[in-house]
């Protein structure tokens, strides 16, 4: 596809800590093979026919699980000889469980990764270099080179293989805005124009809908933002951004609390964290909201599977410059204490490069970063993966930001965020005190851990 050779790739390599590589074998999308074909199997052949487990955790929505469980049962079917325990849960839910393992010393041999923590799990040691499997067990050419020399990669170390391409958007309810009488959305909107239609929807739908859903304790929200006013999020191993573009982020959001056309207090911290794709649990799937952000064109699917024909895609909202970012979806990374690092590798081949994992997971996690996997599914794309594809190649041509992953701490320091802010949402802290705190924290985890 053309986005392939587009500038925006090149400014990708500048992206800090994001994802997604690549690989295949003779020209072609080859099929995964049996056990004693696997590159270096002659020789070891006994070796590779034993018996193992191996266990593979990953995060998502209902339809991501079923897909994923489906290309296990392929995988096992290609392999007998290797059983894979699956472990999942919702977003939130993963990253605690996922962390009391590591402190058990009992993590999963293979997981899903995401930007934000890879550079802090690779740091501490639990995430293998995958650098000996690569163009063995696990074929990388046809995976972004860039992407994994520049976000894969964490000092020296192959940390993370990069599982598709995607882009920060907002997903709205198109049937709300029509029920309303209001125009839906534009596809790119200013932040005065994202306030606009929220005050016109909440004064069409009344006291139980809110205009939009407040994103004001997102650190990845603020960070869209500050890259949209010509701000950056980090310098060096701090926070690099202006004090004044925190307050003027505050600001916006407390008046449309106090305005009452985003929802109050507790009703947004009941959502939090976004992205569990919970009807009960998910604001936009509740009609509580409208619109929701940020989101990503790789989480369309999930909220589609649910939603059906009712939502759309727009960028999130522009100052100076677009405030959609361009990232990797997610990783995939192998244990640095996998037992059995050989068919651990053997399944990430298997997950990225094959086609019969591609023919059940399709693009539910994202476009594939593997371009012969992406051609090879282009031809069935529905009206919904093109529709990611239309959105991907427009932030493309935004000339976006890159999600920028942040120093090591950045996970504990988006917990912080979240924190400190939530005092201003209910009251207990001014914005000036919320601006002074966060940033005083923030520096005392990031001089912690670097």
């Amino acid at each position: 596809m053309m986005r392939r050779n587009r500038p925006e790739r090149r400014v990708l390599g500048s992206l800090m800590a994001l994802t997604l590589l690549g690989g295949m074998l003779a020209g072609c999308v080859p099929t995964e093979k049996k056990s004693g074909d696997q590159p270096g199997a002659g020789a070891n052949k006994s070796e590779a026919l034993q018996n193992v487990e191996l266990r593979f955790a990953w995060w998502g929505s209902q339809g991501r699980h079923d897909r994923t469980l489906k290309a296990i049962d392929k995988f096992q079917q290609l392999h007998p000889n290797i059983k894979i325990k699956p472990e999942y849960t919702s977003f939130d839910g993963y990253w605690e469980k996922l962390s009391t393992q590591v402190a058990g010393n009992n993590a999963p041999d293979l997981m899903q990764m995401s930007v934000l923590y890879i550079k802090e799990y690779s740091d501490r040691g639990v995430l293998a270099d995958l650098t000996p499997y690569s163009n063995k067990e696990i074929r990388i050419e046809d995976l972004n080179k860039e992407v994994i020399s520049t976000q894969g990669t964490v000092g020296g170390k192959l940390a993370g293989l990069p599982v598709s391409d995607n882009a920060s958007v907002l997903i709205y309810n198109k049937e709300m805005y029509q029920q309303a009488g209001v125009e839906p959305p534009k596809l790119d909107m200013t932040w005065k124009e994202y306030f606009d239609k929220a005050r016109e929807i909440k004064s069409k739908l009344g006291d139980k809908v809110y205009g939009a859903f407040d994103m004001s304790a997102s650190l990845e929200a603020f960070m869209y933002y500050a890259f949209s006013v010509g701000d950056t999020m980090y310098k060096g191993n701090r926070l690099g951004y202006n004090d004044q573009t925190f307050r003027n982020w505050l600001k916006m959001w407390d008046d449309a609390r106090k305005e009452g056309i985003v929802p109050p207090a507790a009703m947004t911290a009941s959502f939090l964290p976004l992205g569990n794709f919970d009807p009960n649990k998910d604001a936009l799937m509740r009609g509580i909201v409208p619109i929701i952000g940020p989101q990503f064109t790789a989480t369309f699917p999930a909220y589609e599977n649910v939603m059906k024909d009712k939502i759309e895609m727009v960028s999130y909202p522009k100052d100076k410059n677009t405030g959609s970012v361009l990232l990797p979806a997610m990783f995939l990374s192998m244990s640095a204490k996998s037992k059995h690092p050989k068919e651990a590798a053997m399944f990430l081949d298997f997950f990225l490069n094959s086609k019969e994992a591609a023919d059940v997971l399709e693009i539910e996690r994202g476009l594939p970063e593997n371009k012969k996997i992406l051609d090879y599914l282009t031809p069935r794309f529905n009206d919904r993966d093109k529709k990611m594809v239309k959105m991907l190649d427009h932030v493309t041509n935004s000339k976006p930001g890159m999600y920028d992953g942040g120093p090591k701490g950045t996970g504990e320091v988006t917990k912080l965020f979240e924190q400190t802010v939530q005092k201003l949402q209910f009251g207990k802290s001014s914005i000036d005190e919320v601006v002074a705190e966060f940033r005083k924290e923030a520096d005392k985890i990031f001089e912690k851990n670097n």
